[in-house]
């Protein structure tokens, strides 16, 4: 059984996830929530499998949320669902270590597929071409284009700050400064599309 939780903000999305996985024979809903207080406190001693976390845009906090996660030892599989699924944030998503990424218009049976993969252990997160790639890192200085192909490689962080002649803490504060500047950024034209659990 796929141990799962969920972290949105939309009761709608929370209700129609749990509707959606409480009649997928193999995946359990341990604990929801609107916040990480609030869904700390419903697991309380349980660990799931896999976090589901919305991505929103405006707080982009579910981008510093993963990158918390994947500090710890034996850290959870985390799961970006997001209306705003993108190359851009795809690369941000790689960057903070997630395990995959699935557009909220996606149909159901793609958010189920992705939830047993990422328990399996494999990544699922959308292929970036080349020139989004490109764009990418036209936004980042020169410096740090590197830095963000050693971590989109998957390189770890005591590595990365080994060959940089840095420390931990460092890379750590650097990685948050260039997911920053890689993270989608609202605009008016990129309202996200109506998601196929809303009211």
């Amino acid at each position: 059984m796929i141990r799962v939780a969920l972290l949105d903000d939309h009761p709608a999305v929370i209700t129609g996830l749990t509707r959606l996985l409480e009649h997928t024979p193999d995946i359990s809903v341990l604990a929801s929530a609107s916040d990480e207080v609030a869904l700390a406190r419903a697991l309380g001693a349980r660990r799931p499998d896999v976090l589901i976390v919305d991505y929103d845009v405006a707080r982009g906090d579910a981008l510093a949320l993963c990158r918390r996660i994947k500090a710890r030892r034996d850290p959870v599989r985390v799961l970006i669902y997001s209306a705003y699924a993108s190359p851009g944030l795809a690369i941000a998503a790689r960057v903070s270590r997630a395990d995959g990424v699935v557009d909220k218009a996606d149909p159901a049976t793609t958010l189920v597929d992705a939830i047993r993969r990422i328990a399996e252990g494999d990544t699922v997160i959308p292929d970036v071409s080349h020139d989004d790639l490109a764009a990418a890192s036209s936004r980042l200085d020169g410096a740090d284009r590197p830095f963000l192909a050693m971590l989109l490689d998957g390189e770890p962080l005591d590595a990365i700050a080994e060959t940089l002649r840095s420390d931990e803490r460092d890379v750590a504060r650097r990685t948050v400064r260039l997911v920053a500047r890689l993270r989608p950024q609202l605009v008016a034209d990129e309202w996200p599309r109506s998601s196929s659990f809303s009211t």
